[in-house]
């Protein structure tokens, strides 16, 4: 993999709690979320959950009625 690629794909990631923020959620409702196996996907990076913030925008997308 190219390093810009890296770069691009490492700088898309935000933390739990940027994420909760941006989606105007308490961060434990992402966790609940995910062991109901209904909120956006994420990345698990050792112990870190991360989410893309284009996971985030498509998953929002999807869910407009």
């Amino acid at each position: 993999m190219h390093v810009n690629a890296i770069d691009d794909a490492l700088g898309d990631l935000v933390d739990r709690d940027t994420a909760a923020r941006l989606l105007g959620v308490v961060p434990r409702t992402l966790d609940r979320w995910h062991l109901q196996r209904r909120g956006p996907p994420r990345v698990r990076i050792g112990r870190k959950v991360r989410y893309r913030r284009r996971s985030l925008s498509d998953w929002v997308r999807d869910h407009e009625r």
